[in-house]
């Protein structure tokens, strides 16, 4: 149980001070930027180091998800056009299954359907269908990923390194 002591203590304190909710079996990892509450973390799901979450606005992320390292997922946005730039609030979700790559961007109001994939790198600035991969700036379709997934996410390594 030592492994998943600074896990423990993370999450009871995002829990319990951020009131961020956390699955079973998930794991925030160390480094990551969290803003605001309304956040909502399924079953099995993995947030991986340096990850931003924005819940100052509704952010839904499923059961078994993968987010990975250096991550940015925004609610907020502004409107350019505004005078008194105005701030725009626009809810993310991210379904059951599915896999955002290393330093993708997920922009306000976009959801993720089940089992999509988003390359590394990538911006999502529209929703991504279900099953369906994306990349690039902005993100378009890539391929489309297997419809059969059976596996669940669980991701605790020693002292948050990749050593497990």
């Amino acid at each position: 149980m030592l492994n998943y002591s600074p896990y423990r203590i993370r999450h009871a304190y995002l829990r319990r001070f951020c009131r961020i909710h956390i699955g079973r079996n998930s794991t925030v990892a160390a480094g990551c930027y969290i803003t605001g509450d309304k956040i909502f973390i399924g079953d099995n799901t993995v947030i991986n180091r340096f990850t931003y979450l924005d819940g100052r606005c509704p952010l839904f992320i499923g059961n078994n998800v993968n987010v990975s390292h250096y991550t940015l997922i925004q609610t907020l946005t502004h409107d350019p056009q505004n005078p008194d730039f105005i701030c725009l609030e626009k809810p993310v979700a991210i379904h059951d299954y599915a896999w955002i790559g290393a330093r993708a961007l997920i922009m306000p109001g976009v959801t993720i359907f089940e089992g999509a994939v988003v390359a590394a790198g990538s911006i999502v600035t529209k929703d991504v269908p279900a099953f369906t991969i994306v990349g690039g700036n902005p993100a378009r379709q890539l391929g489309v990923r297997n419809r059969y997934l059976r596996y669940k996410t669980r991701y605790f390594p020693i002292l948050d390194t990749d050593i497990q």
